[in-house]
């Protein structure tokens, strides 16, 4: 099969190079057509019975993270011309394309009875600005009797006032978002600047357009990276030029291809799929620097250099087929955590990867078909004194120090077994922003002064039509409020019983002293004196729903992580349960905190999985190869010990368990079993060749698979690498976890894979185990 498609490939070569780049083509329209996504991503499937309650939460109360908080921290709040900038920043934000409100102390209203029109009107606290600093002061006594806005708008322990901007959805949902969010940042800076005092900005909608920007920029630094540090690898390997140009096509061709399989899918770029075309150039060089390697050791053999092309795809296309396809598994099998996000991630790379593999089996052996034979300046890198020192050393630790070999592999095992046990489930949800970013310190500012701008929502279900009216319902849920506020990691509550407290007030003409529960009496009264609007223009209309069934409970709050998370949602839940009965009211924790935290529990427990079920695919593979599980349990050895060294690295530096650490363990696995694969291969063929004697083939197997992998070890380690400049945490670790992973499974297939090989000379059958095999990895020998 592999020799016709080699001929195949050479006879019909032209045309095969037309295809590609027309296929290239049209992934590059594709690749135009792209988008960012600027959300956060949707972990919990859309069956999820919480993720069911939140999306009925949303379409009843609307968006519950589309504002933007602005805050600064300054003595001099209360100003004459401090207040009244405030008061010309707040009515311009106001009146930005985009923006629905703004809410802050000079966008604060009262609730003003009208017993000639039998309503309470809705009345600007200011119209306009403030003529002299009696003024203010006077604004400042009177709005401090109106106990609606207390520690909502203002903390007079640490004189921090905000700005709450709510945003648009059309906005929030399309690239009209970043300009939007960068006017507004630009606006209040510029106040900042004019009073020399920092500006704090946070909110959902604030951290997500930063990270879709974070990202944005990311892709195209890293895709520059990745391909300028695999250019020069590739020169450095090989020292000649056209080597580096075509590993460079295949690359971009992989690139191009990302961007449009993800447009062509209707997918996003999150901050997941963002990392792909970077990674898909460094997972595509692998390819190259393999077929250049094999390329020229078959040349330097023969010397014939169509016969090297032909025994290019003929002898080595399915070795690497199943290399790509481990790599592949590595990738696709978290399509089984049962996310939106990791599916796609995994559809695309598994695609991607196994395109890639075609376009270099394919685009690589023909070009060379057009090219001049390799001269020997092209060849010499196989003759490296270096390279050669490293791996006659190699096979003299294999053969004098193997019990070294093994003992020092005993240690860094019990270490690594040890540290895994430090390693911590825990996850935030600005998880991946180093502390020292803007985004994070800012959060923290809001954290300190006003508990935190995160939503924590609680919705209440009476059952019935009206029940929110009912007074023993209003009185529940002010004394759930009640114990709310004795929580530290909340703001103030704020719910419909807070607004007919408000009314209430007003009713009493601004008597601070009514700022309360209005009795059984006098509730309907209130009720109908709140201004007569459409429902969708009610000051209610954000509290309660249409048929006053069902009610809103909502705190902003500190991002606390998810375990803390766990604990705070069940102490809040007993709570609810000792204050609402069950058979008359449904109660239940939701809003976009308590969604993205719990997602975490949730792709940790389906990545574990997922990697379980990696190994066993790649397992399963390995024994169609072999067609023995002895050889199976072998291979699986150099390839799990690296995994559990990276496993235990990660409890001694604190990096903690959370879905950025733990798909890397199905990456890596994915791709150092490639060595092992490409070890075993060669090690099959010096078996048949020295008549099964595994003394003799080890050594030679070495010398001939050693260079691919070293090559391949250090370029991907180059490669990930650059991932340790990202501005994303869970990115850095990717990076760099992944090319540690890398190193000791290069170490390990050329030291502790030979090792175990021949140490278990006597007890294994060469020719049973690796004679037989379900499929024929190595065909030269049917060749002339």
């Amino acid at each position: 099969m592999w020799s016709a498609l080699s001929t195949f490939c050479i006879r019909n070569r032209f045309w095969l190079l037309v295809s590609l780049f027309a296929i290239t083509a049209v992934f590059g329209f594709f690749a135009t057509k792209v988008k960012m996504t600027y959300d956060f991503a949707k972990i919990i499937p859309k069956d999820d019975p919480d993720y069911v309650d939140y999306v009925k939460f949303k379409e009843t109360f609307g968006e519950d993270g589309n504002i933007l908080v602005i805050g600064v921290q300054s003595k001099h709040i209360f100003e004459l011309g401090f207040f009244n900038d405030w008061y010309d920043l707040s009515n311009d934000l106001e009146k930005t394309e985009g923006v629905e409100k703004v809410v802050s102390l000079a966008k604060a209203y009262n609730l003003v009875r009208d017993d000639s029109m039998r309503r309470l009107s809705i009345q600007s606290l200011l119209t306009q600005k403030f003529k002299n600093q009696e003024e203010v002061d006077s604004f400042k006594r009177f709005i401090g009797h109106l106990k609606f806005y207390d520690g909502l708008l203002y903390n007079s322990d640490s004189n921090v006032t905000l700005i709450a901007v709510t945003l648009k959805k059309k906005e929030l949902d399309s690239k009209a978002r970043i300009p939007l969010v960068r006017s507004i940042e630009a606006r209040a800076n510029a106040f900042g600047a004019k009073h020399n005092c920092q500006m704090h900005f946070s909110g959902l909608p604030y951290v997500r357009t930063i990270m879709s920007s974070k990202v944005a920029d990311e892709i195209k630094i890293f895709t520059f990276l990745s391909i300028l540090i695999t250019a020069v690898f590739i020169f450095l390997f090989f020292r000649f030029f056209s080597a580096v140009i075509l590993s460079l096509v295949v690359v971009v061709i992989g690139v191009i291809a990302t961007l449009g399989c993800l447009a062509m899918f209707d997918y996003k770029i999150t901050i997941l799929t963002g990392i792909l075309p970077p990674l898909m150039v460094i997972i595509g060089v692998q390819n190259c620097i393999y077929l250049l390697n094999v390329y020229h050791q078959e040349y330097t053999t023969h010397g014939n250099k169509m016969k090297a092309i032909t025994r290019l795809i003929s002898k080595n296309g399915l070795p690497l087929f199943l290399t790509n396809v481990t790599t592949a598994v590595g990738f696709m099998v978290f399509s089984f955590s049962g996310s939106a996000m990791l599916d796609q991630f995994s559809v695309v790379s598994g695609i991607i990867i196994m395109l890639v593999y075609v376009v270099s089996l394919v685009f690589i052996p023909i070009v060379y078909s057009y090219l001049p034979p390799p001269k020997p300046k092209h060849t010499k890198h196989l003759d490296g004194k270096r390279l050669n020192k490293a791996l006659d050393y190699c096979n003299y630790l294999i053969y004098n120090r193997r019990k070294t070999i093994y003992i020092i592999t005993g240690i860094l095992l019990v270490l690594s077994i040890y540290g895994s046990f430090k390693v911590k489930n825990l996850g935030y949800v600005v998880d991946d922003l180093p502390e020292k970013d803007p985004v994070y310190m800012d959060l923290k500012f809001f954290e300190k002064n006003l508990k935190g701008t995160l939503p924590f929502e609680i919705r209440v279900d009476t059952k019935q039509n009206g029940g929110v009216k009912d007074y023993a319902t209003l009185q529940k849920i002010n004394r759930l409020e009640k114990e709310l506020h004795k929580y530290s990691e909340f703001s103030k509550p704020m719910s419909v019983v807070d607004i007919l407290k408000f009314a209430n007030q007003g009713m009493h003409d601004g008597d601070d002293r009514y700022f309360m529960v209005p009795n059984v009496v006098d509730i309907s009264n209130i009720v109908d004196y709140l201004p007569k609007q459409e429902y969708s223009k009610s000051i209610i209309k954000s509290m309660v729903d249409s048929n006053y069934r069902v009610a809103r409970i909502s705190v902003q709050m500190a991002d606390i992580g998810s375990q803390k998370m766990k604990v705070l949602s069940k102490s809040v839940q007993l709570k609810i349960d000792s204050i609402f009965p069950k058979e008359n009211y449904d109660v239940k924790i939701t809003g976009t905190s308590a969604i993205f935290l719990k997602g975490n529990d949730y792709l940790i427990d389906n990545l574990i999985q997922s990697m379980i079920s990696a190994l066993i695919i790649i397992s399963i593979m390995m024994a169609f190869l072999f067609f023995s599980w002895r050889m199976v349990l072998i291979s699986l050895i150099p390839n799990l010990i690296p995994l559990i060294m990276t496993f235990g690295i990660m409890g001694f530096f604190g990096i903690r368990l959370k879905p950025s650490t733990i798909i890397i363990f199905s990456i890596a696995y994915g791709i150092v079993v490639d060595f092992t694969i490409h070890y075993l291969a060669k090690y099959r063929h010096a078996l048949k060749k020295n008549n099964w004697d595994m003394k003799i083939a080890i050594p030679e197997s070495l010398i001939e698979a050693g260079p691919s992998i070293i090559y391949t070890a250090v370029a991907l380690f180059a490669g990930f690498i650059i991932f340790a400049a990202s501005n994303f945490g869970g990115t850095v670790a990717l990076g760099v976890l992944t090319s540690l992973s890398l190193i000791f499974g290069m170490f390990m297939n050329l030291l502790l894979l030979p090792s175990i090989l021949l140490s278990l000379e006597k007890s294994i059958n060469a020719k049973k185990e690796l004679g037989v095999t379900l499929i024929e990895i190595d065909p030269e020998d049917s060749e002339d």
